[in-house]
């Protein structure tokens, strides 16, 4: 007696799961697009510039030791001592450091894509004690054994250098200093370093310094505060930042307009002493990595949008199926499976329109078109599925509602998941309202009458 129903049901779900392959085929177009948009980055960064990392003013003493060798002669057993001078460097952390970068942001164009990228001016100051200097050079004196002590200088170092806009000048207390390319580290040399006045020469007990830095950037700014106080202020015209790295702000303020944001950290916290101790003998992966900075994104870009709408197309293709089950046993219409299938075909091909036209016009009218194309069709075609245009309309209204609310599930940046459980909810809970009286053993022995009907007539 069931046997009739449980087939419909079975071919349905079978109709069902066959829509899954355009779905995926859909879903791998999208992922397709957004990896030809990270291309369309990576070009851009070649002509322009890419992320950018600053490390700021870093102070370095080179130096050499001399390391004494005796060789013994295995004819004649005499012994010759050969000294031999190896090459260090010292680095000395400022007491304190204070970057601000004001950033100015525009768009670049590459093909249909839209790259943003920024233009910062780097204000770097700090200061350091003079007992702080004079206490390395005691170190360096006594490691040295009579070795020589080199010109010292400040060192900053930026991961992409063709983004430097302008030689800076290095304001040492009440000297001018020009900058010169290179870091002159020897594990990044990406970079620029001024040499510094005579150490000993300064009677000050505090010695302070600033330069300034007009960097392009695309996308990503951070930063490796050396510093035993570091405090980092950074604001832009961008209103979608992620804050990135091994430290958060402490205070940050976001508005469509931009952003402001401030980082002060401590060594206590960076261990910036130990990262630069190990540095100097060789190992400077700690010190390079401990960044932090932000990142201007889309909050949700084209292509995230339309990820996420295309993982509710199984949703709209069974509330689809459901909603003509329900009509075809409430108004006895007869819906064939192929008319099941030309319908799920029409939702999938939404998704499709949607991320086509999304990447030359605004996402939210590429949005309207797509579903005002896809819920035309259907009212179309449903006017004779359904015997008639109020059907046809109840059914095209329902699927722009859930269009609607589709819109606002996949606009919002923090609550798409809980928004998206309370629409597969409410649509459970009206399926289940509407077919709360539905008889479904009756239901499957009205199908299976259906089906005797031609035999019977025959027979006659």
């Amino acid at each position: 007696m069931q046997t009739s129903l449980s087939i419909k049901l079975a071919i349905i779900a079978f109709v069902t799961v066959l829509l899954l392959i355009p779905l995926n085929m859909i879903s791998g177009k999208i992922i397709e697009r957004s990896q030809f948009l990270e291309q369309a980055k990576n070009s851009v960064s070649q002509s322009w510039t890419g992320k950018q990392k600053v490390m700021s003013a870093l102070i370095v003493i080179p130096y050499n030791i001399n390391h004494k060798v005796t060789l013994v002669n295995k004819v004649t057993k005499e012994k010759t001592i050969h000294v031999n001078k190896v090459a260090k460097q010292k680095f000395v952390i400022p007491d304190k450091i204070n970057i601000v970068s004001t950033i100015v942001n525009e768009v670049r164009s590459k093909g249909i894509y839209k790259i943003p990228v920024y233009t910062t001016k780097l204000e770097i100051s700090g200061t350091i004690l003079q007992s702080t200097l004079q206490a390395a050079l005691k170190i360096i004196e006594k490691e040295a054994n009579g070795g020589s002590i080199g010109t010292p200088y400040l060192t900053t170092t930026v991961s992409d250098p063709r983004g430097i806009n302008s030689i800076p000048t290095l304001q040492w207390q009440d000297k001018q200093v020009s900058f010169k390319p290179g870091s002159k580290l020897l594990k990044n040399h990406n970079g620029l370093h001024a040499y510094l006045p005579g150490l000993n020469e300064s009677t000050s007990e505090l010695i302070r310094f600033k330069f300034q830095l007009e960097l392009r950037g695309m996308e990503e700014i951070s930063f490796i505060p050396i510093g035993k106080e570091a405090e980092i202020s950074v604001s832009s015209t961008w209103p979608h930042p992620q804050f990135i790295g091994s430290f958060l702000p402490i205070s940050r303020e976001i508005s469509k307009d931009g952003y402001q944001a401030v980082w002060k950290i401590t060594s206590f916290a960076s261990n910036i002493t130990d990262k630069i101790n190990k540095c100097e003998n060789g190992s400077c992966d700690a010190l390079f990595s401990s960044h932090f900075g932000v990142k201007h994104i889309e909050a949700v870009d084209v292509y995230l949008q339309s990820e996420r709408s295309v993982k509710y197309g199984m949703l709209f293709i069974g509330l689809s199926f459901i909603t003509f089950f329900i009509f075809e046993v409430i108004m006895k219409l007869p819906i064939h499976p192929i008319q099941y299938t030309l319908v799920g075909f029409a939702i999938a091909t939404f998704y499709l329109l949607l991320i086509s036209l999304s990447e030359h016009i605004n996402f939210l009218l590429a949005y309207i078109i797509a579903s005002v194309c896809c819920t035309s069709l259907l009212l179309f075609y449903l006017r004779y599925v359904l015997a008639g245009y109020k059907q046809a309309l109840a059914f095209s209204g329902i699927l722009l509602i859930l269009y609607s609310v589709l819109y606002v599930i996949i606009s919002a940046e923090d609550l798409a998941l809980v928004m998206g459980a309370i629409l597969t909810f409410t649509s459970l809970a009206i399926v289940m309202f509407a077919t709360r009286n539905i008889n479904w053993y009756q239901v499957g022995e009205q199908l299976n009458d259906k089906q005797n009907e031609p035999q019977s007539a025959k027979e006659d």
